[in-house]
């Protein structure tokens, strides 16, 4: 079969009706960040290489696209956009006052194991909320989240709330290396408790059995109020509760806003990413039983392009938004306004300018012979 008939394995067309739904998800998306005062910023499709492994860690960084310029430097196809977000704020914005608000839309790429319906273009839209710390702009954050789901007509969204304080806090009780934290972070994500309780035997057989296996169960825990009320009982006296009051805070107050049935707690969230520092969350929408966006505070990231500075932030994928859009119903049909159809008959110029004076007063046109 010829090359031209075939597309690269991971890359998607779309066309008519599903062009259609995907602009107007983006710009629902867009309106609620403008209306909550975030500044659009388009950023490059591709950067250097090692922007990425900063930003992202070494690991994830090696899933990118990468190619070599004539001048020898190893650049990527951007993985995500939060690392470019943080390098331009260190070194273009540091004058702005703080805090800074951002947003963006654009596609990223990555490259997974191959499979019969891998995906490595994606598109994402998202917001960076940059020079504030504490929960205030954390909330701030998740209320974003829920307004643009909510303006897309998705209101059975569930939203589940950890914290990197929570594996930070064991990490550092433990005096574990880097290397026994990022085993730690996978072994908690991969929700593997039966690994990690062997893990903690031989990394820490300091801790009493009874603890270790309790800790082991916790990240299996998801809940409301009593996941709180549980992890504090599991962890030891001596050991950092700041997290779980955050959590329990942010929680608090989001359920006074009429948001109770819509976020939960799950400490088997130890946030995929290392540059979590505070919050880290997942959406989901049951239906369709896999995460579609997710975010986090990370207040060390910045610091590896210039000056720290708190962050925080989340995206979520457009991909995904249309797919549930579109099976609830709404193809696109809709967006697209009946043309009126303008025939050319045998004077050419008369329809021409019949069609522009429809065109003048907003009105869709379909020239026909």
């Amino acid at each position: 079969m010829s090359t031209l008939a075939k597309i690269p394995a991971g890359v998607q067309y779309f066309f008519d009706a599903e062009a259609r739904l995907r602009r107007d998800v983006e710009r629902r998306a867009l309106k609620v960040f403008e209306g909550w005062s975030y500044d659009e910023i388009i950023l490059p499709m591709f950067d250097y290489h090692d922007l990425f492994a900063r930003g992202m860690g070494a690991g994830p960084a090696e899933r990118t696209y990468r190619f070599v310029d004539r001048d020898g430097a190893l650049l990527a196809l951007r993985p995500e956009l939060t690392s470019l977000v943080a390098r331009t704020v260190a070194t273009r914005f540091l004058r702005r006052p703080r805090p800074i608000r951002l947003c963006y839309s654009g596609e990223v790429f990555r490259y997974d194991e191959p499979n019969e319906r891998a995906v490595r273009e994606f598109h994402q839209l998202g917001i960076e909320h940059i020079g504030q710390t504490g929960i205030d702009a954390d909330i701030e954050i998740l209320l974003v989240a829920a307004d643009t789901l909510e303006a897309q007509g998705i209101t059975d969204f569930r939203i589940a709330l950890s914290h990197a304080g929570f594996l930070n806090g064991v990490s550092d009780y433990l005096e574990f290396a880097d290397k026994d934290r990022s085993r730690l972070r996978e072994l908690i994500d991969r929700r593997a408790s039966g690994a990690l309780e062997e893990f903690l035997e031989e990394r820490a057989p300091q801790i009493e059995v009874s603890r270790r296996r309790a800790f082991c169960q916790l990240t299996q825990l998801a809940g409301k109020e009593d996941a709180l009320q549980k992890a504090k009982d599991v962890f030891p006296a001596d050991l950092p509760l700041e997290a779980i009051d955050e959590l329990a805070t942010m929680y608090k107050t989001l359920g006074a806003l009429g948001f109770e049935d819509n976020f939960d707690i799950d400490f088997g969230d130890a946030g995929e990413l290392e540059y979590y520092t505070g919050l880290t969350f997942k959406v989901f929408v049951p239906e369709l039983g896999i995460e579609i966006g997710g975010g986090g505070r990370y207040d060390n990231l910045i610091g590896s392009f210039g000056a720290s500075e708190a962050a925080v932030g989340f995206s979520l994928s457009l991909d995904a938004l249309a797919g549930l859009i579109g099976t609830r119903g709404d193809s696109g049909e809709s967006l697209s306004e009946p043309a009126s159809t303008v025939l050319l008959g045998g004077e050419r110029t008369r329809a021409f300018r019949e069609a522009r004076e429809l065109r003048k007063q907003g009105k869709k046109v379909r020239i026909e012979r």
